[in-house]
């Protein structure tokens, strides 16, 4: 992060964008492109970006058309977004859209259901229970499971902001995994152990460290020595490990809440 500083945001966003993983500018890019490619005017243009949660300002006196991302508050200048994202160019984009269009985005596939039974992921993830479960279904939702690249059309809206912290939900998800959290308590629970398992082992460094003071063979002296060095990268794991928990307890609720209205938007298609 220091390194970031010093080249400066920009620089930093882009390295991002060139290892592939999304910025808020390469979200913005995309909802762009499908909102333009569904879009045979500025209305309709609009009208596909409040679908996709963007907000946006296209006032002609104003000299930059802006875009503000679902749950931001900074509003995105679509002119830095790259040649392609002018206001000519977008007006030019749409404007050289195949009428046929419209008629394509009317179309509703009905749901049909699975012909055949597969084992599929998605399966063994509904097996699980609790915390481990819902954790594990949300980074299946972002394609972190299996490892794929999301088809971004299928990306529920709510989903693309936390794209830009898929390695978090995921170490959280193993995490859970690991310790086989299911509920709340259980949660808690972890938490405890952890803080109790540190302070055995930071009382246990403390002795070493007394013990490498002491007038000894340097032998034993390096061998406490070292063994206080395996013992604070193990308590350095461990207070990982209680960041993550805290983690999983701030944003559960998030998750949860998500998960829920994504059920519920893929009822209400399945009922149309």
């Amino acid at each position: 992060m220091e390194q970031s500083k010093g080249r400066g945001v920009s620089h930093y966003l882009y390295d991002l964008e060139r290892s592939g993983r999304p910025t808020r500018y390469s979200l913005a890019r995309q909802a762009i492109d499908e909102a333009i490619a569904l879009s045979l005017n500025i209305e309709e243009f609009k009208s596909e970006l409040r679908q996709r949660g963007y907000s946006y300002r296209f006032d002609p006196q104003r000299k930059y058309w802006t875009i503000t991302p679902p749950g931001g508050r900074k509003p995105v200048r679509i002119h830095q977004l790259g040649s392609d994202y002018s206001r000519e160019s977008i007006e030019k984009r749409i404007y050289d859209n195949d009428p046929e269009i419209r008629s394509q985005r009317l179309i509703r596939q009905p749901f049909r259901p699975n012909q055949y039974k597969l084992r599929r992921r998605i399966d063994r993830i509904m097996m699980r229970s609790g915390l481990e479960r819902m954790y594990l279904r949300y980074c299946y939702e972002l394609g972190i499971l299996p490892k794929y690249r999301q088809n971004p059309m299928r990306l529920h809206i709510l989903l693309k902001e936390d794209l830009l912290k898929c390695d978090q939900y995921s170490e959280q998800a193993k995490l859970l995994s690991k310790y086989h959290v299911n509920t709340d308590e259980d949660l808690s629970k972890l938490m405890d152990e952890i803080r109790t398992k540190m302070t055995g082992l930071s009382d246990e460094r403390n002795e070493l460290r007394l013990k490498a003071r002491r007038a000894l063979p340097e032998e034993e002296t390096e061998k406490a020595r070292s063994d206080a060095r395996e013992l604070t990268a193990a308590i350095r794991e461990l207070r990982h490990e209680l960041k993550v928990c805290g983690d999983v307890a701030e944003r559960s609720g998030h998750v949860r809440e998500n998960l829920e209205t994504i059920d519920r938007d893929r009822q209400r298609e399945r009922d149309r």
